[in-house]
């Protein structure tokens, strides 16, 4: 897992070059923090060992992470102006035979708030309370994972989202799909 000043540093360093639309003169732009960038846990050198619903290895790695601002609040990309700039970012990881769907942690900073989503690719970008953890300890395939967030959708068709788990320290715990389908991390 990559340490949250590493990630600090590339998020900086990124954000200020993948500026997405004209900064005024005096522009302030909100940066991700060290308590921010822990949210983005998964390290270019990573491989993520998950097992299948037939307890079958998958193995995910870190594919990319991409920084970049964007208009602040009021603001569009459209503005010739723009004294704001928020910064978005995404830390993506795929199945390395590119059969599971990618999943990412998406957060975005504003001044007073930070966004914090997961992501299943072509399934949907589920919204967390990063405050509020649904469970203080829950135990996933034989491991105790502290402060764990839930994501329960309700749906019928297959293979769509059905539960997702997940905490700060190890990222994506689990993920099911209706139709049987599952990510269990090892």
């Amino acid at each position: 897992m990559k340490t949250p000043v590493t990630t600090i540093c590339s998020l900086l360093f990124g954000a200020v070059l993948l500026s997405s639309c004209e900064r005024c003169e005096n522009a302030t732009i909100t940066m991700v923090t060290e308590e921010d960038a822990k949210w983005l846990v998964y390290d270019g050198k990573d491989t993520i060992r998950f097992v299948n619903e037939s307890n079958q290895p998958i193995h995910y790695i870190r594919t990319y992470i991409t920084p970049e601002n964007v208009p602040g609040k009021g603001y569009s990309v459209d503005d010739k102006c723009v004294e704001q700039l928020d910064t978005q970012v995404s830390n993506v990881i795929q199945d390395v035979k590119g059969k599971q769907p990618g999943l990412a942690t998406y957060v975005l900073k504003r001044p007073d708030e930070l966004t914090v989503k997961l992501i299943v690719e072509g399934r949907g970008a589920y919204e967390i309370d990063e405050t509020k953890p649904t469970h203080a300890s829950l135990p996933v395939n034989g491991k105790t994972y502290p402060d764990v967030f839930e994501i329960k959708k309700d749906s019928t068709a297959n293979n769509t989202v059905k539960r997702i788990l997940y905490n700060k320290q190890v990222g994506f715990i689990s993920v099911e799909f209706y139709g049987g389908k599952k990510l269990i991390r090892k």
